[in-house]
């Protein structure tokens, strides 16, 4: 009964008191196992404790959030697992959603870019550019990463030729942009007419009717009501945004770990005026206001809720941000805000059905 009654006297202290409360209450407990002698109650030791740190007792009720609950009872509420299935894919990167329950899937692997449906896995087209036939000189795709959509266009970034390629909807390739090779080496800064060094993941934003900059010179320059493309520059630990036509417009982000710093960056999402980016080595999201300031982050190096391990992908449902790692499989559901919500690890893919 005495050890039942040290451990809840121990467990419920504040924690800038714990470790001295800690060694009070483990040598009051060997004494009482020794000693038949009378000693001063567990009472009379914690109202000494507190008094000696200039602290009232009995202390004030904890304000700790408590933990989240398991996945399992929030399965239903925020994600459920409906399916896996390999759809023909080889090493399949960023996906982009389509009506009808489709999205447009970057096939690392075959160089293509799949519209896979999402309830069978089935590729419903695939869409490839060979190489030498197209209009504008620019290389073929070949390595996709990034994908994004638009109302009119379909934007890829390709790893090879370290540029965006700009698509119609039909598929053909209209120009391309950003690239330049490694000109400039891995210079950092906001400069956007820096070619792209090492471009991964990509987001379009639409024009907003009434969106306001708050006045800004950048946001001047950009065009307050301009649909943009957000692209990862992984090389130079930025993000570039463009016009719906591929003409630079600004860059924010250098290599760091303080706040509006990158390293390695990968995925990018757009939704309400905030941009958030997968900070990948950096173990943490990202939040930029939609000219490029700094909004915050969350996230820090960890397996636990709300700590990740290597986060790449980064995407908007709704009110739910989602986030998967590139190290463990994982997949975060969080709130808008970072919190942790929900953390689910998929099962092994298996093969579309029939």
């Amino acid at each position: 009964p005495r050890g039942r009654s040290l451990g809840w006297a121990a467990d419920g202290l504040d924690s800038p008191l714990r470790p001295q409360a800690h060694r009070r209450v483990a040598c009051l407990y060997t004494r009482v196992c020794v000693s038949t002698h009378m000693l001063p109650t567990l009472h009379d030791h914690l109202v000494a404790a507190y008094a000696e740190s200039g602290r009232p007792w009995p202390p004030r009720a904890s304000t700790r959030t408590p933990p989240p609950p398991p996945a399992a009872a929030q399965q239903a509420e925020h994600l459920e697992h409906i399916c896996s299935w390999h759809a023909g894919c080889c090493n399949p990167f960023f996906v982009a959603p389509l009506p009808e329950r489709r999205a447009l899937v970057a096939d690392y692997g075959h160089g293509t870019i799949a519209v896979v449906c999402l309830l069978s896995g089935s590729i419903l087209h695939v869409i490839s550019l060979p190489p030498h036939t197209e209009p504008c000189g620019s290389s073929a795709l070949r390595r996709p990463l990034g994908v994004a959509r638009s109302a009119a266009s379909l934007y890829v970034v390709d790893d090879v030729a370290a540029c965006v390629l700009q698509l119609d909807l039909e598929g053909r390739l209209v120009r391309s942009f950003g690239g330049g090779g490694d000109s400039g080496l891995r210079a950092c800064g906001d400069d956007a007419s820096l070619p792209l060094l090492a471009p991964y993941g990509c987001a379009f934003a639409a024009a907003e009717a009434g969106s306001a900059c708050g006045g800004s010179e950048r946001c001047r320059t950009a065009g307050a009501r301009e649909p943009l493309l957000y692209v990862v520059d992984s090389g130079r630990h930025r993000v570039v945004a463009y016009s719906a036509d591929g003409r630079p417009r600004f860059a924010f982000g250098r290599r760091g770990s303080g706040a509006g710093c990158l390293h390695d960056p990968r995925g990018v999402a757009v939704h309400g005026g905030t941009v958030w980016v997968a900070d990948m080595c950096n173990h943490r999201v990202a939040l930029f206001t939609a000219e490029g300031a700094p909004a915050g982050a969350f996230g820090r190096h960890g397996s636990g809720p709300g700590r990740m391990q290597y986060p790449a992908g980064v995407a908007v449902s709704r009110s739910l941000l989602l986030v998967s790692e590139y190290v463990g499989g994982r997949l975060h559901v969080l709130s808008l805000r970072g919190d942790a919500l929900q953390l689910l690890t998929p099962p092994p893919a298996a093969a579309p059905p029939g």
